[in-house]
């Protein structure tokens, strides 16, 4: 039986947002301000799940931030994570 994915609730700068799966028509995800909502394309796993959502959280936390900064600091985190160790389910192919 399929999961179904819920919006999971997390606090960015003392701020309620909600973190969703969806279909992406061309994107990734994406950063609602008004609406305090991320989403991240329902395909996505592993190493581009991963930095995807940290790339949306940046966005979250640090609106004024450039892309290409944004962009920067979620790969440098996404490459640390994944040379700490850190993977999702997606990954374990006896790696992790």
């Amino acid at each position: 039986m399929a999961r179904r994915r819920t919006a999971r609730t997390v606090y960015i700068n003392g701020e309620r947002w909600k973190i969703r799966r969806a279909a992406l028509r061309k994107l990734y995800g994406d950063c609602n301000y008004d609406t305090k909502t991320i989403r991240i394309h329902h395909t996505l796993s592993g190493a581009e799940l991963m930095d995807t959502l940290l790339h949306e959280l940046i966005h979250a936390r640090w609106p004024d931030l450039l892309e290409s900064s944004v962009e920067e600091f979620a790969g440098t985190l996404t490459a640390v994570l994944e040379a700490e160790g850190f993977c999702l389910p997606e990954d374990t192919d006896g790696g992790c």
